[in-house]
């Protein structure tokens, strides 16, 4: 099921959003294993006092569950354990919390993603087990009203200092990778130690009220929800506050992500609070391509005061890829881009030098409108490919209320620019402006 382009149609977007929601629920309830059950880690021996290790409890719980049940964590206590894998038609109901143990050996070296080529977090050829990590298969379902907590703080000097794990990956706090039929719902995600939640290539995607909290400047890269090659993805009423992106989408990196080939497609993002964080992403990682993305309806208030952005496009020398497709409308930033600017296409992100055609990441038929920024440190930047501009580039209603700087803009060939705060954004372009 693929929705229209969400650029040209916004409102089929949303509504196809639901559609395939809708449908996924039914299936998922069609095809519920007949000898489904639910235990409780304490069944299996779990003592929530903080302090003990109860993998073998966890693991055991979920061992009796293979093929289809529940296991259940319950309120008012906190079980530590290394890290679970979850199998097709699990439930893991989180009403307490579940917290990773602080020892790096419980959380081994698993292979770098073939879409990728390298770990993400130190380029290395490994990376530690993610907390909750699932790989292939189908309806896995983490839900409840508790928290799990990834125990970042024992992870983060890793950042500052890799001599600790050499070449190695800090841990997601959860992965699903090749996953149809996800849903994530009610549960607090709590100081991962790398990225927050990490969907790969997944398809049927439900991610909804849930918390994800990461300090910032405490949490390096530590973003909300990377998306990554998946499709049909929805993403709503959760509230975000992080160490980097609150949402991105991504699809693979350099020749790996080319090679593989899976782009992250039909993903609707909507009706979310962010606080503190790097804003609302696609990118940079794209080589695998990535179209068909709505974000709309969001809030976002951040308070750090750090290099926050309210939209960021964002794209690195020789990924190639595409953009195509991306459509930010009726999002609200009360507080967005102190100091780094409102909105941005970059370019060139953290790399320097240039790519020739085939290299430069194609990027067309992006819409801005109906954006306000109430709060923000200037109006941003569209700076496109010089080798290979961007084309059909739409900027609708868009105002930016801290108007001490100019919008920057190069190698943009094609677009419309219509009532937009600064003005200059046309003339910065060289595009001709609309009326209202």
């Amino acid at each position: 099921f693929e929705h229209t382009s969400c650029a040209q149609n916004t409102a089929m977007s949303s509504a196809s959003a639901v559609c395939w929601w809708l449908m996924l629920s039914v299936s998922c309830a069609a095809n519920a294993n007949a000898s489904w059950s639910s235990v409780n880690v304490e069944d299996f021996g779990a003592i929530g006092d903080n302090k003990t290790d109860n993998t073998k409890s966890f693991r055991s719980a979920l061992l009796a569950v293979v093929g289809g049940g529940e296991v259940v964590v319950p309120a008012g206590k906190v079980f530590q354990t290394a890290p679970v894998n979850l199998t097709s038609n699990i439930v893991l109901r989180v009403d307490g919390t579940m917290r990773a143990v602080e020892n790096m050996s419980a959380f081994p070296k698993i292979a770098i993603l073939p879409s990728v080529g390298h770990d993400y977090d130190t380029n290395g050829p490994a990376r530690r087990h993610p907390f909750v990590f699932a790989v292939g298969g189908r309806n896995i379902t983490i839900t409840g009203s508790g928290t799990i907590d990834g125990a970042g703080a024992y992870w983060w000097p890793n950042y500052h200092n890799r001599s600790i794990d050499p070449h190695v990956g800090r841990p997601h706090l959860m992965e699903l990778q090749n996953i149809s039929g996800v849903e994530v719902s009610g549960v607090t995600l709590l100081n991962s130690g790398f990225w927050t939640f990490h969907p790969t290539y997944c398809t049927d995607v439900h991610i909804h009220h849930i918390t994800i909290q990461a300090p910032w400047g405490q949490a390096p890269n530590g973003d909300g929800i990377d998306v990554d090659s998946c499709r049909n993805v929805l993403i709503e009423h959760n509230y975000i506050n992080c160490g980097d992106d609150h949402v991105t989408i991504l699809s693979g990196v350099g020749a790996a992500g080319q090679a593989f080939a899976m782009p992250s497609k039909n993903i609707t993002v909507r009706d979310n609070k962010l606080g503190t964080g790097m804003g609302l992403s696609v990118g940079s990682s794209v080589s695998g391509g990535v179209e068909d993305v709505l974000y709309t309806n969001n809030i976002m208030n951040e308070t750090a005061g750090q290099w926050g952005m309210g939209v960021h496009i964002k794209t690195r020398v020789s990924y190639g890829g595409y953009i195509r497709n991306v459509a930010y409308v009726d999002n609200v930033f009360e507080t967005a881009g102190v100091p780094g600017g409102a909105i941005h296409i970059e370019c060139g992100y953290q790399s320097g030098g240039t790519c020739n055609y085939t290299e430069c990441t194609e990027i067309r038929d992006i819409v801005f409108r109906n954006l306000t920024f109430q709060n923000s440190g200037g109006p941003g930047d569209l700076i496109c490919f010089e080798n290979r501009p961007c084309h059909n580039i739409t900027v609708e209603n868009v105002h930016v209320n801290e108007q001490g700087r100019d919008w920057g803009c190069s190698s943009v060939a094609s677009g419309t620019i219509t009532d937009v705060t600064p003005t200059g954004l046309a003339a910065a372009c060289g595009l001709n402006t609309s009326s209202p």
